[in-house]
């Protein structure tokens, strides 16, 4: 799963300045000058959702609902290829009521597509109060410790300026627990609507 968010983010970032270049420009503007004005800041925003746990895994098909709070970017620069290596931050949490819970903060790194469409892609440090010991239950994932690591990729449309709808790949590694039972984190797909304050 880790993977796969690695491919997806390596992707994005890819096709960020591939659409930037596809756009037309005025003779004799070069598509690596500087944007004539800032892009305009990203606000503090809210997001609020809900996400299937784990699909074909144990713990599958169990609903998770999730919220986290995503800072502005500290400073913002008018080169829109540099400005999307700055990165927001963010803190949350996923609830899951039969299964495992987690707490999480990081940095999120933005790439608006198009006025409308923007993808993002997530790293950060996570917490969890899942099943660690020497028996687990049959239903339930075996993570070895409670510390990790959570990454994530998504894909979010502005509906208006003050709304978003972001659909999201998150996975919880606990990688640095390898030599405890062959442990596994949880992975939810999901959705996210944001409120930007």
């Amino acid at each position: 799963m880790v993977r796969v968010a690695l491919l997806l983010l390596a992707g994005f970032l890819t096709a960020s300045p591939l659409a930037a270049q596809a756009q037309t420009l005025p003779a004799g503007v070069s598509s690596y000058a500087p944007a004539t004005e800032p892009s305009p800041a990203l606000s503090w925003e809210a997001r609020i959702g809900a996400a299937v746990s784990n699909p074909g895994g144990r713990e599958g098909g169990l609903l998770n609902f999730s919220g986290e709070i995503v800072t502005p970017r500290p400073l913002t620069l008018t080169d829109r290829f540099a400005n999307a290596f700055v990165p927001r931050f963010h803190i949350g949490s996923s609830a899951n009521f039969n299964g495992t819970r987690y707490a999480y903060a990081g940095a999120t790194w933005t790439v608006d597509l198009t006025k409308a469409v923007f993808v993002e892609a997530s790293l950060g440090a996570a917490l969890n109060d899942g099943k660690t010991g020497a028996i687990i239950p049959e239903n339930r994932l075996n993570l070895g410790c409670n510390s990790g690591t959570r990454e994530a990729a998504a894909l979010g449309v502005r509906l208006n300026d003050r709304w978003s709808l972001v659909a999201t790949l998150e996975h919880f590694s606990t990688a640095g627990c390898a030599d405890r039972g062959n442990p596994r984190g949880p992975a939810n797909v999901g959705a996210k609507l944001g409120y930007t304050f």
